[in-house]
């Protein structure tokens, strides 16, 4: 029995390799052939990428030089210049060098067409620099040139108008430096009428004298809007001064009846002022009354003030009293001009101050007639206070 199972084992040892069978073996060789054909099927599939690529690449790159070979033909200068240049002895240096720079002028083209440039704004603006330059101007001076009219615009804008032109602009600066060397002191004059003047006016009261309010009739207004023609002003302050001398204990009305008689609807003489503040104010309200009525005065603002006695003559506070008592130099209209200034308007008109400008005629009549006291001569006058 042992023996015949070792004859079986001893047969079935026969025809094997390594302990494989032939088919074995022919199917390990046939799976190294397949390795080896992939890795030699993928090597060359590496190298027809490759050449694909770089056929792709020359293809290109001639195409490209061919675009440039058209391009050069049609441009006859630059294809004569090209042919002199290669023709001559330096003709590859100075080909080289061309080229240079025909490669920097395309890079400067196309970062100023990534600037929002188009071909037309590049030509236009070269123009306009070889314009400035045949005039002898330089970039950096025309900018300048051009901040400054900016800075003239700002504060003329009517020189931006298209019509304006340059001698217009130079005409306006020349205008503005001559006014700028004139002396600093260019306020209108102060027009003063006192007493020792022969400006007149009834003792404690706002009435006006005859002569007094003939000149504010006549001379006054002309001297007045001569001084608004010269000094461009358009406010007539009428300030109302007086001595230190009291008024005396009464009861004042100016409360209600200022307004009426600065509109001519009441006659000065109702006016009783109780202190020297209420009597400069009752008569710069008086002398106010005659100017509004001149034709000269005819859309400018007229202010009554009252300066009280607290102003010398010299424009000092009269706070020392060392001018005290009947001083009629003191007993005066001041007529100051100035510029009216922008102001916002007040949310209380009642609050706002009271600013006569004449309303265009015809004017309604005064609900009662103007009277004048019978005036007597200066020197029976007893001295205003």
């Amino acid at each position: 029995m042992d023996g015949h199972i070792f004859r079986q084992s001893s047969s079935y040892r026969q025809g094997l390799v390594l302990g494989l069978t032939m088919a074995e073996i022919v199917i390990l060789l046939i799976f190294c052939l397949l390795i080896t054909m992939a890795t030699f099927l993928k090597r060359e599939q590496t190298r027809r990428q490759e050449a694909e690529e770089q056929v792709r690449v020359e293809r290109v790159d001639s195409m490209a030089e061919h675009n440039l070979i058209m391009a050069i033909k049609q441009n006859p200068e630059l294809y004569e210049r090209l042919r002199s240049e290669v023709s001559s002895s330096a003709g590859a240096k100075a080909v080289d060098e061309f080229w240079r720079e025909l490669v920097e002028s395309r890079n400067a083209m196309a970062e100023l067409k990534k600037g929002g440039l188009s071909e037309k704004d590049i030509s236009d603006r070269l123009a306009n620099v070889d314009r400035l330059n045949s005039r002898g101007i330089s970039v950096e001076k025309a900018l300048r040139d051009a901040e400054i009219v900016g800075s003239i615009e700002k504060i003329m804008p009517e020189l931006a108008k298209p019509s304006t032109t340059p001698q217009m602009i130079a005409d306006a600066i020349a205008k503005g430096l001559s006014a700028g060397n004139q002396p600093a002191h260019q306020w209108p004059p102060i027009i003063s009428l006192s007493e020792a003047g022969g400006y007149f006016f009834e003792t404690g009261s706002a009435e006006l004298s005859p002569e007094f309010r003939d000149k504010l009739i006549t001379s006054t207004p002309e001297e007045i809007a001569a001084l608004i023609k010269k000094y461009d002003v358009d406010v007539v302050e009428v300030v109302g001064h007086t001595d230190e001398q009291p008024v005396g204990l009464r009861q004042s009305n100016l409360d209600r009846d200022l307004v009426p008689v600065l509109k001519n609807y009441a006659d000065v003489a109702s006016l009783v002022p109780a202190d020297n503040a209420g009597l400069g104010l009752a008569r710069a309200v008086s002398v106010v009354s005659v100017l509004n009525r001149s034709p000269l005065l005819y859309g400018y603002k007229l202010i009554p003030l009252s300066g009280a006695q607290l102003v010398n003559t010299d424009e000092t506070l009269a706070v020392d009293g060392f001018f005290s008592g009947d001083i009629r130099e003191r007993r005066r209209i001041e007529i100051r001009l100035r510029k009216s200034t922008p102001h916002d308007v007040p949310l209380d008109a009642s609050s706002a101050p009271v600013a006569l400008t004449r309303p265009p005629p015809p004017r309604p009549k005064p609900l009662f007639p103007t009277i004048s006291r019978p005036y007597a001569a200066p020197q029976n006058l007893m001295p205003i206070r």
